[in-house]
């Protein structure tokens, strides 16, 4: 699940948990999870407990407390365009 890998990730002294990137920015944004390509460029403002993830062309960006809710979009997002996009 996306809580367990933020649980497990590194975070700074904010709470932000950026997983294989370097080109991540944040201002006035706390206890983020990020996970996108590593040349992907991300600026998150004023975003506070929210996962930012991109993943084979599909970017999803949700509040981490709605992480349950991940499963319903993708099968609603296979059944609307099939595999291509998870």
């Amino acid at each position: 699940t996306w809580a367990s890998v933020y649980d497990l990730s590194e975070k700074d002294y904010v709470g932000n948990a950026v997983i294989n990137s370097e080109k991540v920015m944040m201002y006035d944004s706390s206890n983020c999870m990020v996970n996108v390509p590593s040349d992907k460029l991300v600026i998150l403002e004023g975003l506070h407990d929210y996962i930012v993830v991109e993943s084979n062309n599909t970017l999803l960006i949700c509040p981490r407390s709605n992480e349950q809710h991940v499963k319903q979009v993708v099968a609603d997002v296979k059944q609307k365009f099939g595999n291509k996009f998870i």
